[in-house]
């Protein structure tokens, strides 16, 4: 990311009056990026920015078996320290790195393809120390890739689509898991069966929305991250649309109607609902292919909200 020194120029003296502080610098932004700044307005706002160095700079990659990917865009410089770490389940590595690397997140990025189905997912995870164990694996892989790599994992994110969301019901299911997670996204893909005998009914299961529930309490007093869009497709078990509104239900969260320009073709939100940091976003479409837009889509409707969590200034 590159940002030209007489656009922000012309911002600071748009909004700068006599008696306003100095402008702070988002964290987003990269240091060569903030360099470039400095030697526009010709002050000091930040450290300089190194110079490019092949061994920390080059993006680097590692693929492993059934579509396991971990994948580090901006370099081994993103890990000289504790990093953040993004955790996403289901969804080919073509489809979901692109979208990661465009969002400008500076992390890791470790993809698992599990096979068909939220219950290989839902297994995966069951067993206890499971998510540990995962980050434990990445983490190895990233120490291969980057000799030098911090042994600290800061932040864990949690993004699924369709039928990944199993592996993220399991994490949220524990404590402990829940507790290590700090963000959660999920494209089309959270599911659930009906209470006992209200299948006519479509009465969604509380019990298996219950660690759902408690992370979307949490998004609410902006102590965690969750975000989830759905489709309208109608499925023999709960819909993401019920699951949506569902939890909506449980937090006091209105739905709006919104009109907005199409993220892909034919694909434009129906619907939004927020509260704290906590978002729904609705599109129409109920076929298959409305389904996997809900993927490519995930740098425009989900990702963009991490990137502002994990660039945010650290409230004291």
């Amino acid at each position: 990311m590159r940002l030209l020194p007489a656009v922000v120029l012309g911002y600071l003296a748009i909004v700068r009056g006599p008696d306003v502080e100095e402008p702070k610098l988002s964290a987003g932004l990269t240091r060569p990026a903030i360099a470039e700044i400095d030697q526009a307005l010709g002050i000091a706002l930040a450290p300089e920015a190194p110079a490019f160095d092949e061994k920390l700079d080059t993006p680097r990659r590692l693929v492993t078996t059934n579509g396991r990917v971990v994948s580090l865009p901006n370099g081994c410089r993103t890990v000289e320290e504790p990093y953040d770490l993004v955790l996403h389940f289901h969804g080919a590595p073509t489809a979901v790195e692109p979208v990661f690397e465009r969002s400008n997140i500076d992390g890791v990025l470790a993809i698992l393809n599990l096979g068909t189905g939220s219950g290989r997912y839902d297994s995966a995870f069951q067993p206890a120390g499971a998510l540990e164990a995962a980050v434990a694996r990445v983490q190895a892989v990233v120490r291969d890739l980057c000799p030098g790599a911090s042994n600290g994992v800061r932040r864990i994110a949690l993004s699924a689509w369709s039928a990944g969301y199993g592996a993220v019901f399991r994490i949220l299911d524990r404590p402990e898991g829940a507790a290590r997670v700090d963000a959660v996204l999920l494209a089309d893909g959270l599911h659930a069966g009906f209470e006992y005998g209200a299948k006519r009914e479509r009465r969604v299961s509380v019990d298996q929305m219950a660690p759902f529930m408690a992370f979307a309490d949490e998004a609410v007093g902006r102590r965690k991250l969750f975000a989830v869009t759905h489709s309208a497709i109608t499925t023999p078990y709960a819909s993401t649309t019920e699951t949506a509104d569902f939890l909506l239900s449980q937090v006091g969260a209105e739905r709006r109607p919104v009109v907005e320009a199409p993220i892909r073709s034919g694909m434009a939100a129906g619907s939004r609902a927020d509260a704290g940091d906590f978002h729904v976003t609705g599109f129409p479409g109920g076929n298959e292919a409305a389904h996997c837009d809900h993927l490519f889509a995930m740098g425009e409707t989900l990702l963009p909200y991490l990137k502002e969590r994990w660039t945010a200034p650290v409230v004291p």
